[in-house]
């Protein structure tokens, strides 16, 4: 199995990352292991060299890049203020075990206060179109987070399609040679998707694959059962070459194992739930979405 996004060099494996590690190796999990800012991304390749089962993302979160409080469940921390070094970042990403670029995206759930809104998506878009003129021009794939931001990134994506040349008139509308209707798809992961499948129809249209964590092993909530029972309907009906398992560790442990630090081990109970969703065998799963994973990031070995 592949983990295609955790973040086992977080200071929360500080103590134990060898064992926990050892412990993925007897799952026989790969990791992707993921930077967020500056000190983690080089802490990402400094395990990717240690460790031959552990591959490395590099990249700057949107939550960093301003000063910040960050209250998850898991973890509560002040974000630093950093820009995106682009000479920095590339040579970093140039490291063989670098598999792709990111976590890159838009983040509109954790805000500092007193806020303009304006402001901090331009500062955002500004960052994460950085790290795609960085993805495209180290031919890697991009790990993008998306919260509380859709329509604003599924309209920056766009902007990013380029026309592809129709050389041949037969094959263009109107039978003139030009531009084509067709565009040209993004190469990356929406990571831990959890939105609808309106806006995950999108992605997909855009090239892009899904990303999906042990929230879709959570139940749906009484209260209001509606954002999970759309989450399922994306995990039913998403393509089956364009899902990837992930755990986010030391984020979003699976309803197994709710409370717990997740580790990214973990990843098999994405994994089980993908396959009572679909109605398939979990080696099928497992087999299918490694290959997803390796065709993405072409790096892996």
């Amino acid at each position: 199995m592949i983990d295609s996004h955790c973040h086992i060099q977080f200071n929360a494996y500080k103590n134990d990352a060898d064992e926990v590690i050892k412990k993925c190796r007897e799952h026989g999990v790969v990791m992707n292991c993921v930077g967020s800012q500056m000190d983690t991304s080089i802490r990402a390749v400094e395990y990717a060299e240690k460790y031959e089962d552990i591959y490395a993302t590099v990249g700057l979160h949107p939550v960093h890049l301003f000063l910040t409080e960050v209250n998850e469940e898991e973890a509560k921390f002040t974000s630093r203020e950093e820009k995106f070094d682009y000479e920095t970042y590339k040579k970093l990403a140039s490291h063989p075990k670098v598999i792709g670029i990111g976590e890159c995206g838009l983040e509109l759930f954790h805000l500092p206060k007193d806020a303009n809104k304006e402001e901090i998506l331009s500062k955002q878009k500004e960052g994460f179109l950085l790290q795609y003129k960085l993805s495209q021009e180290l031919d890697l794939p991009l790990v993008i987070h998306v919260r509380d931001a859709h329509t604003e990134m599924l309209d920056l994506l766009r902007s990013l399609v380029i026309p592809v040349p129709c050389p041949v008139a037969a094959l263009c509308e109107g039978g003139k040679t030009g531009i084509q209707n067709d565009t040209k798809s993004l190469k990356g992961v929406v990571h831990c998707y959890t939105g609808d499948w309106q806006n995950a129809r999108q992605y997909l249209d855009l090239g892009l694959y899904l990303g999906f964590t042990g929230v879709i092993t959570f139940p749906a909530k009484k209260t209001n059962p509606k954002p999970q029972n759309e989450l399922m309907e994306v995990v039913k009906k998403c393509p089956f070459d364009k899902i990837l398992i992930e755990t986010d560790a030391p984020y979003l442990a699976p309803q197994s194992y709710r409370g717990q630090r997740c580790e990214p081990w973990m990843v098999v109970e994405v994994a089980k739930k993908i396959a009572e969703a679909r109605g398939l065998g979990l080696e099928e799963v497992v087999k299918v979405t490694e290959q997803n994973t390796r065709k993405l990031f072409s790096k892996i070995k």
